[in-house]
């Protein structure tokens, strides 16, 4: 699987992330419906853990992780402590690795 950050544009398209299978087609549009998680205002860093939850950096008026699991509705999993996060990154040890570029720094979470 991979996933796609689309920040959306003047022409009235949503932000979004899309999952991609295998032969490139969409099989998750994650981030527009309220019904399925919150809606993304600037997603910028993606990943997909070995489950197949994505996550998501989004960059907006309150900067956040946010939790899609494979099945089910979506949650933010990092609400503080965040300023303008980019980049996300999943350890092997069981750490979320997040840039933050307002900080100039990268702040490690425990994951799993």
């Amino acid at each position: 699987m991979v996933a796609v950050s689309e920040r959306g544009n003047e022409t009235g398209c949503k932000p979004c992330v899309k999952v991609l299978e295998p032969g490139w087609n969409t099989v998750r549009v994650l981030g527009v419906c309220s019904a399925m998680g919150p809606v993304l205002a600037c997603p910028w860093g993606i990943c997909i853990d070995r489950d197949g939850n994505v996550l998501v950096a989004d960059w907006g008026e309150q900067h956040k992780v946010v939790l899609y699991p494979a099945q089910g509705v979506g949650w933010p999993i990092v609400t503080q402590g965040l300023s303008s996060p980019r980049g996300l990154a999943l350890l092997p040890e069981g750490y979320l690795v997040v840039s933050d570029s307002m900080h100039h720094c990268i702040k490690i979470y425990q994951y799993k």
